[in-house]
């Protein structure tokens, strides 16, 4: 069968295991059946909501649950693009966003009503509740089959907002096809199955959550975490336990979190086996203290790597022994149907191993149906970002410039180095953050670090978390970096500030550093 959206997925996971759990979320709980019937009456209610229109960007600005899950894929379904947002969004990015997207739908609760009629809203505002006292009548049952029969795989399914360098949101549209390509490449990479429970973390608005969806194709479950928990260690492990989650598949930081705490030496939930973690650079001390109650031979480390832009993911590497040996945890190659390359400051493809280039750094390109199909209203953005394939000028074939930096190993599997945006120049020389926070993290007592750079004092500045004091770390870092990369001033701190991502809050950082120093 071929598949052009991802309901065509779901739709065979329900014929296939319809009275099985599919989502758990706290006390609540939905079988396969009854998820696929609220995502047909939600489908239905918004259909004649819409009076059948068609392809609207349509804001979800619902809590992180079971009823936020369900109405993405009812607005697919619907034959829309769903907008899912943080019902902590403040109400100017709101508004920009509104902008950004034209769209004029809106679906929340009483609460987020309150939220958009008090910025002037000038679009519709439908209560889920309301739309979920929809009946499933024979003329939407017929209308819904025949707008599923209308969706192409290059339609766009959804729009995920990031933050743009202007002040302003950019939204990533994304198509069927790239989801679905996805999904296929991801199962097949991690081997999930019917047997697996998913514990998610990241919130339904950041790309990553896709990942934790990937169990329902497959007809395992999947156990919303609350964010709650990820305040409270021992209760988030106690959680993965009592739901026996084999598979997490976190940012670093909320594996950092635990680690921090050594959660697992009061907690190790009896049924964990696979670890995916992507977003950030993970700390290799976390994996350390994570394989020293997982064992790296009875169990699975993955690391992902990919932008918003390219749906997901496009590369993996699976964790070995010679990997942590080494100390360098590489992002692995691309995934099948996906390319990647390096292309330099000259532009030029940087040669694999085996050449004279091989120890060139380079910018991550990636190509494929995975590529997002650009920003939504944006075309200025777009074409600054997604560009023509160096050497295929004889048709348009785009690629995606990241704006992360890589290199090759002797495996030929791409080793992520910082984001070209993190290099500055401090005393007269260019250098990277992340080649002096990847050289912190191999300090012992060194937890989680952050380092800044302040422009105005050309200062480097280590924010970390850990039990090492300034003239040990010192000492550590002159090992691996020349004086002129070495911090001048360390922060400890008791956690590292993060985003509602789960990703390292590096401006707010940056003024704990200013402020320090003042």
């Amino acid at each position: 069968m071929r598949y052009i959206t991802a309901l065509d997925l779901l739709e065979e996971t329900v014929n296939k295991y319809p009275e099985k759990t599919a989502v758990v979320c706290e006390a609540d709980s939905v079988t396969y059946s009854a998820f696929y019937g609220e995502i047909r009456k939600l489908a239905a209610g918004l259909f004649k909501a819409l009076k059948g229109r068609t392809g609207l960007p349509v804001i979800l600005f619902l809590d992180k649950g079971i009823p936020c899950l369900e109405f993405m894929y009812a607005v697919v379904m619907s034959g829309n693009i769903y907008v899912p947002m943080d019902v902590k969004t403040p109400s100017d990015r709101v508004k920009k966003i509104v902008r950004t997207s034209g769209s004029v739908i809106a679906v929340t609760d009483s609460k987020g009503k309150s939220l958009f009629e008090a910025m002037d809203f000038q679009g519709e505002v439908f209560l889920y509740e309301d739309l979920r006292e929809t009946e499933m009548d024979p003329d939407a049952e017929s209308a819904l089959s025949l707008i599923r029969e209308n969706i192409i795989d290059t339609d766009i399914m959804y729009l995920l907002f990031t933050s743009g360098s202007t002040g302003e949101p950019k939204g990533v549209a994304v198509r069927h096809r790239s989801v679905v390509d996805y999904i296929e490449a991801f199962i097949e990479d991690t081997g999930i199955s019917e047997e697996d429970v998913a514990g998610n973390q990241t919130p339904f608005y950041a790309d990553m959550s896709l990942k934790d969806l990937m169990v329902l194709y497959k007809g395992g479950t999947l156990v919303i975490i609350p964010q709650k928990y990820f305040m409270t260690p021992k209760k988030l492990l106690q959680y993965l336990d009592d739901n026996n989650v084999t598979t997490i598949m976190w940012v670093p930081t909320a594996y950092r979190l635990v680690s921090q705490f050594d959660g697992l030496s009061k907690v190790t939930p009896k049924s964990l086996r696979r670890f995916v973690f992507s977003g950030e650079s993970m700390p290799l001390p976390v994996v350390k203290y994570w394989m020293g109650f997982y064992p790296l031979r009875e169990n699975e480390y993955i690391q992902n790597y990919g932008p918003t832009e390219i749906t997901g993911a496009c590369a993996s590497h699976h964790i070995t022994e010679k990997d942590m040996e080494k100390g360098i945890l590489p992002i692995g190659k691309p995934y099948r149907n996906t390319g990647i390359i390096l292309m330099d400051d000259e532009g030029n493809i940087v040669e694999k191993p085996g050449t004279s280039g091989e120890n060139t750094e380079g910018e991550i390109c990636v190509y494929g149906s995975c590529l997002a199909a650009g920003y939504y209203n944006d075309r200025e953005s777009t074409d600054r970002s997604f560009v023509s394939f160096p050497g295929r000028e004889s048709v348009k074939d785009l690629m995606y410039r990241t704006g992360d930096l890589g290199r090759y190993d002797e495996n030929g599997d791409i080793v992520f180095i910082s984001r070209i945006d993190s290099q500055v120049k401090h005393g007269g020389k260019r250098i990277e953050l992340g080649e002096i926070e990847s050289a912190a993290v191999k300090a012992d007592g060194v937890k989680a670090c952050c380092c800044v750079h302040l422009k105005e004092k050309d200062e480097l500045v280590m924010l970390y978390t850990g039990d090492i004091d300034e003239k040990a770390f010192k000492a550590a870092l002159s090992e691996y970096l020349p004086k002129y990369m070495i911090p001048v001033r360390y922060i400890v701190l008791s956690e590292l500030p993060m985003l509602p991502n789960g990703k390292l809050d590096r401006k707010s950082m940056e003024k704990i550093a200013a402020e320090d120093g003042d």
